[in-house]
């Protein structure tokens, strides 16, 4: 009871300084409201602004999960803060740093969905789509794919959780007919084993569902055998 107080305490001042920064970009005052994000990460996260924008995603998450506490939530937050701070280097022509701010809020947002994809009084899915549309004109790095397309098979967008998992095995396969440097065989068995048990759950589920997803069962089961043959082929040593 007391951390969700908590949390929705934090909901409510984080919601306020969001409520004030959209104000000061109407006033066209980027600057301004770029030295509030940074006090509120300080003022409700204890977290120093330039400690955020340079640690890795994981690293966030280890700081934020110290004393055992569970980090999801206030992932989930800070991401917001991020998604408000990378439109106003928009604003500022920062282009660079736009793109760096919304690829870290989209991975933090995707780590705690994970764990937590549900926040009382936060729309995690709606932030999670407005950084995927932010970031549609990108290539995204393959970290972030290999959090995107779970997120996408648990949100029932099947259809485009296939699309960016086959991105993933056509790229581990060509590395692997390649003998590309630092290939790494053991994550390529894994994402084959979890595209197995995805489909396989996919053929569990109701049709009209699959259908909503834009992927009938006839795809389905397409796409597992596709999957099945890539691990058959792999492990008789053929790529």
């Amino acid at each position: 009871m007391f951390q969700r107080d908590y949390i929705m305490r934090l909901i409510e001042q984080i919601s306020s300084s969001i409520g004030a920064i959209l104000g000061m970009k109407k006033q066209l005052k980027p600057q301004e409201a770029m030295e509030l994000v940074g006090e509120t990460y300080k003022r409700l996260f204890g977290i120093n602004p330039g400690l955020v924008r340079a640690l890795s995603e994981r690293d966030l998450v280890d700081l934020l999960s110290r004393d055992g506490e569970s980090a999801s939530e206030k992932m989930f937050l800070i991401a917001g803060l991020l998604k408000e701070e990378a439109e106003l280097c928009g604003m500022l022509e920062k282009p660079d740093d736009e793109y760096r701010l919304n690829l870290k809020a989209l991975n933090l947002s995707l780590i705690a969905h994970k764990d937590h994809p549900n926040v009382e009084g936060w729309d995690t899915q709606g932030q999670i789509e407005e950084l995927v549309e932010r970031l549609s004109h990108y290539e995204l790095p393959r970290g972030t794919k290999e959090l995107l397309w779970p997120y996408y098979g648990s949100a029932g967008r099947y259809a485009d959780a296939e699309d960016v998992l086959f991105e993933l095995l056509d790229d581990s396969r060509e590395e692997a007919e390649n003998a590309a440097p630092g290939f790494d065989r053991t994550a390529y068995i894994r994402l084959l084993d979890e595209a197995c048990h995805f489909y396989e759950r996919l053929l569990e589920t109701d049709e009209q569902a699959l259908e909503a997803g834009r992927l009938p069962i006839g795809e389905v089961r397409d796409g597992l055998a596709e999957v099945q043959a890539r691990a058959e082929t792999l492990a008789d040593r053929k790529i």
